[in-house]
């Protein structure tokens, strides 16, 4: 699991790297590969494109781990001072202060374990991108619930290198706001896709780009499910379908023996949108993200399954 942007945050006020320079993808160079649309389209249209966080595709793994944490931390002080409050542990050679001490560590451990959950919890169910293709604008929702609105063609797009829990490195796909001076970066942000091959994120770059640059007729056709949380929270049913899609190239054992850990991943995500907020882009900038009656490019939720709508 692959929380970069969140743990660590995206580095920011720093001069533009030579690898980003090397990695850049740029939004007039048409690449030969197949466009994919990776299950991060929101809504797509005529006007615009609504895609998911790069955070979407786990979210509440935070919230598992980091309950789990807490929970282990507080079991453990509640434990040790309930030994202490009925007499269970004498105090003798200077062991009540060593319980005290151990109690506080657990207590700092548990706090930790809430504080992750909390990145997750009572936030947003999910950050939004808007590419509008109308008037050529990127529109970004904040982790803090701020927009960030900058000009399609002024944003460097470069691939990017995240790490997992296990330390595994994966590809990624950024935004970068660059200063007027085009060599310090001001900003990141990050698309979907977070993947350890690199041709997968270049794919998806390649769907966005020529939505953008060539119209919805060019990429409609690699999309076979949006996410049903336009206006909503993520149903039950999609939420624990989109976590399980994660292991579908599994042999049949892995998938037993990960279904467990998927299932508590599941509970925890519903818990996380359920206790979460639905993003709204502030009125300006909704009223540019209109859809004419008649287009004929609308995709969105209303394609999928009943249950994943």
């Amino acid at each position: 699991m692959d929380n970069t942007g969140i743990y660590p945050k995206f580095p920011n006020n720093r001069p533009l790297t030579q690898w980003e320079r090397d990695k850049q993808l740029k939004q007039k160079q048409r690449l030969e590969v197949a466009p994919r649309s990776e299950l991060a389209v929101v809504k797509l249209n005529s006007t615009y494109l609504l895609s998911v966080d790069r955070w979407y595709r786990q979210r509440g793994f935070l919230t598992l781990l980091g309950l789990a944490i807490a929970g282990v931390g507080l079991y453990w002080v509640v434990d040790f001072l309930w030994m202490v409050a009925t007499g269970k542990v004498p105090n003798e050679n200077g062991l009540w202060p060593v319980i005290f001490v151990g109690c506080g560590v657990l207590a700092i451990i548990a706090v930790l374990g809430l504080s992750m959950a909390g990145k997750e919890l009572f936030r947003w169910t999910y950050y939004p991108i808007a590419l509008d293709r109308k008037h050529r604008m990127v529109h970004v929702f904040r982790l803090n619930g701020t927009v960030l609105s900058v000009p399609w063609d002024e944003v460097f797009f470069t691939l990017g290198r995240g790490k997992g829990i296990f330390g595994a490195l994966n590809w990624d796909l950024r935004g970068l706001v660059l200063d007027k001076d085009r060599k310090t970066v001001r900003e990141t942000f990050a698309f979907s896709i977070v993947i350890d091959q690199e041709k997968a994120v270049i794919a998806h770059w390649e769907f966005l780009r020529r939505y953008m640059e060539e119209g919805p007729a060019a990429v409609i056709d690699a999309i076979r499910f949006c996410m049903p949380v336009d206006g909503q929270r993520e149903p039950a049913a999609a939420g624990r379908e989109r976590i399980f899609v994660n292991d579908a190239g599994m042999s049949g054992a892995m998938w037993l023996i990960m279904w467990p850990f998927n299932t508590l991943h599941a509970w925890a995500r519903m818990l996380a949108m359920r206790t979460s907020r639905i993003p709204r882009w502030p009125a300006d900038i909704a009223a540019t993200l209109t859809v004419a009656k008649d287009d004929p490019y609308v995709r969105d939720a209303s394609m999928n399954p009943p249950d994943l709508r």
